[in-house]
């Protein structure tokens, strides 16, 4: 077990560093091609930085650790959220949500909307014993890709639109004229590579630890892999709020959460024994549940803005690590 923990350890740590380069090349292939910062957040280095969470769960669904897949992928979007709260706390310096763009709402909402409708998904699938499929994969997962796809679209849009008539964000530019176009595609390739290995190792080991340790693979997958896998997103936010690109950092959260609920569909199609939601824990509808309020809350701080602190830290922030916690709480009690 001492070489299983300490692969594992070695595994995350590669995910964070890797994560970290991920995020500095994304960054830099987005300068040089001239695309906004709230557009890189939500959209490229959201999808960088959810690659530990897609290899983990499409490894899981081929090695028939299904319910770690799914853990994975929720677990995920709560820790996600967590890290607004976090970031808020690092920078000290009032309410974080006051200080971005409203139109994070509209990424905010379409990531709930994903997160219900894969949660009715395996309510409909263990209660009610409904799951239509074609082949082996779920009308559930085309109907999550559909409004993917068409949601993806809408803030894309909107952000251009939004783009035209504000002002440009007031962020400490970084100087990356020294790394070339060619450079950072490379090292953002390589990045990947390494993302895929450790992301392919930690489920593996995920599995080995939840079968030696008797937690069960709903409790490592939501808990103890979702945080590992979540890493990048909270080393890429934190690297955001140091320069003041605070839409980066927020983009990041609420793009990786949409991205990961793609990452569904994709293990629903790596799981060739049929329908994931037929055989996913009815368990992991809770942790959906609470990534769906910690959403709700974000997003009513988002529109709400309220300039109130709890010390430094915004009560919105406040109220997200409380229920953080709680769920925790409730997942492993369950």
């Amino acid at each position: 077990m001492l070489n299983t923990y300490l692969l594992f350890i070695l595994s995350a740590a590669m995910v964070i560093i890797s994560g970290t380069k991920l995020s500095e090349y994304g960054d830099v292939i987005a300068s040089k091609t001239k695309l906004g910062h709230s557009l890189v957040g939500g959209i490229l280095i959201a999808a960088a930085t959810s690659l530990p969470e897609l290899v983990t769960s499409v490894t899981s669904a081929f090695i028939d650790a299904p319910n770690i897949a799914i853990g994975n992928v929720y677990g995920s979007n709560t820790f996600n959220i967590m890290i607004l709260a976090l970031i808020d706390v690092l920078h000290g310096q009032g309410p974080l949500l006051v200080k971005v763009k409203m139109n994070h709402i509209l990424a905010g909402m379409l990531g709930v909307l994903l997160s219900a409708i894969g949660a009715l998904a395996i309510l409909i699938s263990q209660i009610g014993g409904l799951d239509p499929q074609i082949g082996w994969v779920s009308i559930s997962s085309f109907i999550i890709f559909a409004i993917y796809v068409y949601g993806s679209i809408l803030i894309v849009r909107y952000e251009n639109k939004r783009t035209k008539v504000e002002a440009p964000e007031n962020i400490e530019t970084v100087d990356n004229n020294s790394i070339t176009l060619t450079r950072a595609i490379i090292g953002f390739g390589l990045a990947c590579t390494i993302i895929i290995w450790a992301g392919m190792t930690l489920s593996q080991l995920g599995d080995t630890i939840a079968l030696e340790t008797g937690l069960g693979h709903t409790f490592v997958g939501t808990l103890l892999i979702a945080a590992t896998t979540s890493l990048p997103e909270l080393v890429t936010s934190i690297a955001a709020i140091k320069i003041g690109a605070y839409d980066m950092a927020v983009g990041n959260v609420f793009g990786s959460n949409i991205f990961n609920m793609l990452i569904i569909v994709l293990t629903d199609i790596a799981y060739y024994r049929g329908s994931i939601f037929t055989v996913a824990h009815i368990d992991h509808t809770i942790t959906a549940m609470a990534g769906i309020v910690l959403s709700c809350i974000a997003v009513i701080g988002l529109f709400y803005r309220s300039s109130r602190t709890f010390f430094t830290v915004g009560w919105d922030s406040v109220f997200i690590l409380t229920f953080y916690l709680l769920s925790i709480y409730l997942i492993f009690v369950l």
